[in-house]
C-alpha cells in the first residue's frame, strides 16, 4: 500500500477512533510504528490531524477542531437540549460560572426564572445572552478578546478570576473532548488555565458538551474526569463511553430528544 493511500485511510480511522494509539494503527496497517509516526507528521503539517503526547511518549492523533463560525451552527438542536438540561442544575440564591463556547450560551435562556442568581462568564456570546435577562446579576471577566472564539483570555482574565476573591457554587465548563482515558480535553491551549481556575474556584463542576464530544480526545488536558461532578450531554453520545464515565462516579445527565 502506498503512503498516500495509507494516509487517506488513516484520516478516516482517526475520525471514528480519535484515541487509537500508534501501536494500534501500526498493527492495523501491518507497518512499523515509525512509519505511522511519519504519516501522522505529514498529516499534521497539512492541518489534517493534531498529535498529542501521553504516557510513555505514546503518540495519539485527533481530528482538528473546526473554526468557531462552523462550530456555532453545528449540532444546534443537540446543544439547545443540552443547555436546557444543564440549566436544571441551577438553583435559587447561588453564583455560577458559565464558560465560553458554542454550547454554553444555550444554558442562558432557561435561567430567567431563577431567583437571586449571579452569573460570572468569560464568554462574550454568553454575556450577550445574559444582557436580555436583567434579573440576573452578570459579571463579565475581561482580558484579551479572542475573535475566533468570542472569549476573553490571557493573563488579565486569570488575574481577575484570582484577585477578585470569586467563588462559585457551580461551574459549567465547555470542552472539545471527554473520554475516560484522557479526561476532559481542549484544543486551544490558552483557554485551559481559565477553565482550570474556574474549576478550582467552584464547589461543583459540570462539563457541558454535545454527544459528538464524548469519547473524543483533544490536544491537552483540562482536568481528569475525577474532578467533574456532572456530565451534561445528549443521547447521541456513545453509550459504551457514557457507561464507563458513570462507573467513575460522575452523574451523567442526558438531554431529552424532541
Amino acid at each position: 500500500m502506498g503512503s498516500q493511500i495509507r494516509q487517506r485511510q488513516l484520516i478516516d480511522i482517526i475520525k471514528n477512533n480519535p484515541a487509537l494509539r500508534v501501536s494500534n494503527l501500526a498493527e492495523q496497517f501491518n507497518v512499523s510504528e515509525s512509519t505511522i509516526r511519519r504519516d501522522l507528521s505529514k498529516l499534521e503539517n497539512i492541518g489534517m490531524v493534531k498529535r498529542v503526547h501521553g504516557g510513555a511518549l505514546i503518540e495519539d492523533s485527533i481530528v482538528s477542531e473546526p473554526p468557531f463560525e462552523v462550530r456555532k451552527v453545528t449540532h444546534q438542536k443537540e446543544k439547545a437540549k443540552v443547555g436546557e438540561a444543564a440549566a436544571s442544575l441551577v438553583k435559587d440564591d447561588i453564583t455560577i460560572f458559565i464558560d465560553g463556547g458554542t454550547t454554553t450560551p444555550f444554558i442562558v435562556p432557561h435561567l430567567n426564572k431563577i431567583k437571586n442568581l449571579t452569573v460570572v462568564t468569560i464568554g462574550l456570546n454568553v454575556a450577550y445572552q445574559l444582557a436580555s435577562l436583567p434579573s440576573i446579576h452578570t459579571i463579565q471577566i475581561g482580558g484579551e478578546l479572542d475573535l475566533n472564539t468570542w472569549v476573553y483570555a490571557g493573563p488579565l482574565s486569570i488575574q481577575a478570576l484570582t484577585n477578585w476573591g470569586l467563588s462559585f457554587d457551580l461551574a459549567f465548563i465547555s470542552a472539545v473532548g471527554v473520554s475516560t482515558d484522557y479526561g476532559v480535553t481542549n484544543q486551544i491551549l490558552n483557554r485551559i488555565p481559565q477553565k482550570q481556575k474556574a474549576i478550582e474556584l467552584s464547589r461543583m463542576v459540570a462539563v457541558v458538551v454535545d454527544g459528538s464530544k464524548i469519547g473524543r480526545v483533544s490536544t491537552a488536558s483540562i482536568v481528569p474526569l475525577q474532578s467533574v461532578d456532572f456530565l451534561v450531554t445528549d443521547k447521541s453520545a456513545s453509550e459504551e463511553e457514557l457507561f464507563r464515565i458513570q462507573k467513575l462516579g460522575i452523574d451523567v445527565i442526558l438531554a431529552e430528544k424532541d
